[in-house]
């Protein structure tokens, strides 16, 4: 099989982490080259490490491989040579290996001997494509490093991004904390919405007659976080009646129908933000300090100091915010930061105004500056910094993170699934509720927004038939004589089983809709004529839900284990062809996982094939038939896509939020009410990480992912209920 080249050579561009780069070049090279690499390290140069990504053949060590993913070549090839030089390191020929498009590189070799009387080769990006095809060897190195880094979710449209998910301990950290019997983050959302709201309402004054109703708080904390914060939406209505009864922290005013800060709560608030930007200037100044004392030493003159403290520290948190802040709050992951920083902050520069021919003396210099504040930095500096570690962590376990929302974008990506009545049926039912509350209805066009693959086949279509003829009939023969009663007491409105036949008579009762065939119209002809054929369009159309026969997915069913679980269902179902539907359903998925290979073919993102339904609890009848056969569950929770896919801002978001938070006073206010337990758990779980086999860590990885997808007793979830049960326990509940 031959690599597309131009998919090579823009999949290798977008490597701008040095470790992965280093993984994939020595994998390359060594295909194409015959041999072996070793790295050079153990020598030190004034304190940084001056021989990050340097290699050399095992078989000549006096031939010197520098890797890297910089822009500045020129730079960081003389760079080098003066490292080695001042090390009395012995080589009679530098191969510098990039990723990046090097032009006029034989003039530039030139001028390295000319200046240097060292020999120097290129290889950058055309060299790597040029030889992509060259063996079966090369060909598996950049296939190993597709299915290991390379990650494809939609924005919309199919985008692509490079990150290392599974030997990083994020991933790890936030997916095993999901199943902690006494995890102590189960508050968080509380406490960011109440950080949040009072955030919001700085400048209300009862006295100035400065409130602000609810809508505007929300306005407000969505540009802080810049983007939707649609999770806590809900949360914040809760924290707004929480935070006004005692201790009351927040006012509301019946007159304005408004909020405001009392006098307590504002002077408090005036207080801390005093500290708050005491401290943040103290930081600033103090680390422009330090910074400015090694550019002296190396004789390099910057403006703009303090943008690029700001750009150099928000990539820290970006990059590697998980172990920098277990290491700010605990001294730990001490090694994991010596071994990225320098990375950091080569990528920061690279994108700061820095001048071309200075970029590498500041690396050097910014390196070591950093190294200073975070080992020996003042009392100053380390709480500003703890106070980022502490927000840090907040938005980590919120899932506000870039590397677990690529991990969760891709994984959206990757799922197949067929999508139940159960789901269907209640997302129609929400036509013409506001928007906030069509939970089905959101939950299935965020699906298909972050790129999941929706169907239905014609077993579940022929239900969804079957339901709406019922419907109809049901609401003739018991309800059409009888629509002023339900319509005039609501209590009777919402006990209606069915939820179509409800929704019909709440949007009546609101004027929405006249009458019953008008509100069927909406969906399909109301005559039900041709609604197989209608539904297949409106699906399709409106939540992009695919149809597809079992012919043309060839879905073989073992007729002797559809019988077999038929069986098992009746008592559970009470009805034989609901049953047998649901056993051909369960059957299909998983002669589809074993089709398309899923138990090996898809790493830590476990299987592809599932089915989206809220009657998960019919599992248990496929392992009383078939034992250990089907380990996996074949139902993915509504519950799980609701909260860790559908309602969490993208990658783009949450850098934007980043932008926003690190470092900043926002960065700092936001920490004041995470609880020290949570770090302590975190703390626990990164050295779990560390001290597992790379091969171990994968399979724990799918394990967790797939019992994400699928465990009913995960805590701190919303559900996705229906509005209108809601409304009848609200009133259940006032009797």
């Amino acid at each position: 099989m031959q690599v597309d080249k131009q998919a090579f050579e823009y999949a290798i561009s977008k490597i701008d982490d040095g470790d992965i780069f280093e993984i994939f070049a020595t994998q390359f090279l060594a295909a194409e080259l015959g041999y072996d690499f070793i790295p050079v390290g153990g020598t030190k140069d004034r304190g940084v490490d001056g021989f990050q990504h340097i290699w050399t053949r095992n078989d000549n060590q006096k031939i010197i491989f520098q890797i890297s993913t910089e822009k500045d070549h020129q730079g960081k090839i003389y760079d080098t040579i003066k490292k080695l030089d001042d090390n009395e390191i012995e080589y009679s020929k530098i191969i510098y290996v990039t990723n990046r498009k090097i032009n006029g590189a034989e003039g530039f070799v030139d001028s390295v001997f000319d200046t240097t009387k060292r020999h120097l080769t290129i290889y950058d990006i055309r060299w790597f494509t040029a030889n992509s095809n060259n063996s079966i060897k090369t060909i598996s190195a950049y296939q190993i490093f597709v299915d290991t880094y390379l990650h494809q979710y939609s924005k919309p449209g199919q985008h692509s991004t490079v990150a290392n998910l599974d030997s990083d301990s994020r991933l790890y950290v936030f997916l095993g904390q999901q199943f902690e019997k006494n995890r102590a983050d189960l508050r968080l959302d509380d406490l960011l919405a109440d950080t949040l709201i009072i955030y919001s309402l700085e400048g209300t004054d009862p006295e100035k007659e400065v409130f602000k109703v609810k809508e505007e708080i929300k306005v407000g904390i969505k540009k802080y976080l810049k983007f939707d914060p649609q999770l806590i939406d809900t949360k914040i209505d809760e924290r707004l009646i929480a935070l006004t009864t005692k201790p009351r922290k927040i006012k509301f005013h019946t007159k304005e129908l408004a909020y405001c800060l009392p006098y307590e709560t504002r002077v408090e608030i005036e207080e801390r933000n005093i500290q708050d930007e005491v401290l943040y200037e103290q930081f600033y100044e103090q680390t422009q300090g330090t910074i400015r004392k090694y550019f002296k030493d190396l004789e390099i003159n910057v403006k703009d100091i303090e943008t690029l403290i700001t750009r150099v520290f928000n990539k820290i948190f970006h990059k590697q915010g998980l172990e920098f802040s277990n290491f700010v709050l605990h001294g730990d992951s001490h090694s994991v930061i010596e071994q990225k920083l320098n990375d950091v902050i080569g990528s920061a520069v690279d994108d700061s105004s820095v001048i071309l021919a200075n970029k590498e003396r500041v690396k050097t210099a910014l390196h070591l500056a950093i190294r200073d504040i975070v080992y020996n930095g003042s009392a100053e500096q380390r709480k500003f910094l703890k106070s980022l570690s502490n927000t840090y962590l907040m938005m980590f376990l919120l899932q506000w993170e870039p590397k677990l929302s690529t991990y969760f974008q891709t994984l959206a990506s990757q799922l197949k699934v067929f999508v139940d009545n159960s789901i269907i049926v209640p997302a129609i039912s929400e036509y013409y509720l506001p928007d906030g509350n069509k939970r089905h209805w959101n939950l299935l066009k965020s699906s298909a927004k972050a790129g999941i693959s929706m169907f239905i086949n014609e077993t579940l279509l022929d239900e969804l038939v079957s339901h709406f003829n019922m419907i109809k009939n049901k609401y003739y023969n018991l309800f059409y004589h009888t629509e002023q009663f339900y319509l005039t007491d609501e209590f009777e409105l919402l006990y209606i089983d069915e939820i179509i036949i409800r929704a019909y008579f709440y949007a009546k009762r609101n004027g929405q809709i006249n009458d019953f065939e008008s509100f069927i119209n909406n969906f399909v002809d109301p005559n039900l004529k041709s609604t197989k054929e209608e539904f297949i369009i409106y699906l399709k159309d409106v939540f992009n839900i695919k149809y597809i026969s079992n012919k043309s997915w060839d879905i073989q069913v073992n007729a002797d284990e559809k019988e077999k679980l038929t069986n098992a269902l009746i008592p559970k179902k009470n009805n034989d062809a609901k049953a047998e539907t649901d056993a051909e359903m369960i059957l299909a998925i998983y002669y589809l996982r074993a089709k398309n290979n899923e138990a090996s073919d898809n790493g830590i993102f476990g299987y592809k094939t599932w089915w989206l339904s809220k009657d998960t609890s019919t599992f248990k009848a496929v392992t009383e038939t078939f034992g250990d056969k089907y380990p996996v569950s074949c139902y993915i929770r509504p519950d799980f896509i609701y909260n860790y896919i559908a309602l969490k801002p993208s990658s783009e978001e949450v850098d934007a939020a980043y932008n926003e938070i690190f470092p900043t006073m926002l960065g700092v206010n936001l920490s004041y009410h995470m609880p020290k337990e949570v770090s302590n758990t975190v703390q626990l779980k990164i050295r779990e990480f560390h001290d597992k086999p790379p091969v171990r860590v994968k399979q724990i990885l799918r394990n967790l992912t797939d019992r994400l997808k699928t465990d009913p007793s995960l805590q701190n979830r919303q559900s996705v209920e229906l509005y209108l049960d809601q409304e009848l326990s609200k009133l259940q509940n006032c009797e």
